[in-house]
């Protein structure tokens, strides 16, 4: 059976919870609830685990950074040494590599469906990682960054379209966010275990956790009962959903849901739908957010916290604060997982935006008076002020994994329908990932165009323009169920 096509009449938009469905959660007690949410949330856990690599991947360049000023020696014995312009690389270059793994993951994810997209990962991932362990020279290096994009963006729109498919409506949010909390905690371990061994020894690390993913926990994940229904296998949906949603769940109603939300009344289906009117503006709130998310320095902090720390004339231990700050990225992440379904998504991103603001703003004035106490011969406050660049810093990585971060991430997911789910979601991110490239690339050259201190000013500016759109543009999806 051919893919269901997509609701728009006029043009899609998520709903409500149905009464059916809250009549029978109403006959549900409140300890078999939560027995069910607990099944779900473990489920969750094991989806994410692929993220923890993804998250060193994406922190790795802070490991480098460091090591190679101590010791530039391969593992097979040459030196790598590596220009300003190619740690850059480092960080962007596997952004470059989503932008087609994306593409090609949006059509493979639709048509191998959630969980066995997710075994697919494991064979990029593997030769990536094993192209940085093995290299003797930039070149090599890169192409193996290159490679785990790739990879990482395949395993960005498997995950999350099934996180978004196998969740309940109430908790939807906080399933989506499991993503990115598993992303912060593989980045701090990659830079505690950078302390104890080599950038290229790390690599090693990271092929034994995916090929654990995908070749051990997959397997035994269950299929994503939306896409089972939308592709005609509604007894096995029926199933998965019995094991999901439990005995006082009316699984007719939601497979009848589904079905509905997944039929156009003009006829259009697949990749054509994204040219439709509809479709496409949601696609273009998305860019937006995607947009002021990397220009607000959310990937930049991630990739180039220990140049930042640098830069700012901090004088602790560059990786216990590194450290400090992956712990606040995980934290925020958190903060959003447990307040997102209760506040909506619309008030984290204002209260993460606003955040921003204040916190870049500081950093900039404060680096820009040092520099010019630098210049003038003195230290600023005898050093009595140098614990303020990481305070900053810190109240930025919480505030960004907060709402700005995670959210256009999400909305990519909630936006959109199962029958066009994967494919929609895999051009929003693929602009997401063109926007991470460009942010990360030009990191370096804004230092020299604006100085550090008008940096960190042009994130506030962008932060600014954040709240404004997404005060007056962005929909909440809050409650709503997706189809």
């Amino acid at each position: 059976m051919s893919q269901l096509k997509v609701q728009s009449d006029p043009s899609y938009t998520p709903v409500a919870a149905s009464p059916d469905e809250e009549d029978g959660r109403r006959k549900e007690t409140a300890s078999k609830k939560r027995v069910r949410y607990m099944k779900q949330v473990g489920l969750f856990v094991l989806t994410t685990l692929g993220h923890i690599n993804f998250g060193m991947g994406l922190s790795w360049p802070n490991t480098i950074a460091s090591d190679i000023q101590r010791d530039n020696k391969t593992l097979l014995g040459t030196e790598m040494d590596l220009s300003d312009w190619q740690l850059d690389m480092t960080s962007s270059l596997l952004f470059v590599g989503t932008l087609p793994g994306f593409l090609f993951g949006g059509w493979l994810v639709a048509k191998l469906g959630r969980r066995r997209s997710m075994m697919v990962v494991v064979l990029p991932c593997v030769l990536g990682w094993s192209f940085v362990a093995f290299s003797f020279n930039p070149s090599t290096l890169l192409i193996g960054r290159f490679i785990n994009g790739m990879a990482y963006a395949l395993l960005v729109v498997a995950v999350r379209t099934y996180l978004s498919e196998i969740s309940d409506t109430a908790i939807r949010g906080a399933a989506i966010l499991s993503a990115e909390c598993m992303k912060s905690l593989g980045a701090i371990l990659i830079v505690g275990i950078g302390m104890l061994g080599t950038w290229y020894q790390i690599a090693f690390f990271c092929i034994a956790e995916i090929l654990f993913f995908g070749l051990v926990v997959v397997p035994f994940l269950p299929e994503s009962p939306t896409y089972l229904t939308v592709t005609g296998k509604e007894d096995e949906a029926r199933s998965v959903l019995r094991r999901l949603r439990g005995s006082h769940f009316d699984l007719e109603t939601e497979i009848s849901q589904l079905k509905k939300h997944n039929v156009r009344s003009d006829g259009s289906s697949g990749w054509g739908v994204l040219l439709k009117k509809d479709i496409m503006r949601k696609c273009l709130i998305v860019f937006g957010l995607f947009a002021i998310s990397n220009f607000c320095g959310t990937e930049v902090i991630k990739a180039n916290a220990v140049r930042i720390l640098q830069t700012s004339g901090l004088s602790f231990d560059r990786d216990a604060s590194s450290i400090v700050v992956f712990v606040l990225l995980l934290g925020g992440n958190i903060f959003q997982a447990l307040m997102v379904d209760r506040i909506g998504r619309k008030k984290c991103l204002i209260l993460s935006l606003v955040l921003l603001v204040l916190a870049y703003t500081v950093l900039g004035t404060y680096v820009f008076m040092e520099s010019s106490a630098v210049e003038e011969g003195s230290d600023m406050g005898g050093g009595r002020w140098n614990w303020i660049p990481t305070a900053c810093l810190m109240v930025c990585a919480f505030s960004s994994s907060l709402g700005i971060g995670p959210t256009p991430w999400m909305l990519a997911v909630e936006y959109f329908p199962t029958s066009i789910r994967s494919q929609v979601m895999s051009v929003c991110t693929f602009f997401g990932s063109l926007m991470s490239f460009a942010s990360l690339q030009v990191y370096s050259p804004m230092q020299e165009a604006l100085t550090p201190a008008g940096l960190y000013w042009s994130y506030s500016f962008f932060a600014i323009i954040g709240i404004i759109y997404t005060l007056t543009i962005v929909e909440d999806t809050t409650g709503q169920k997706v189809g």
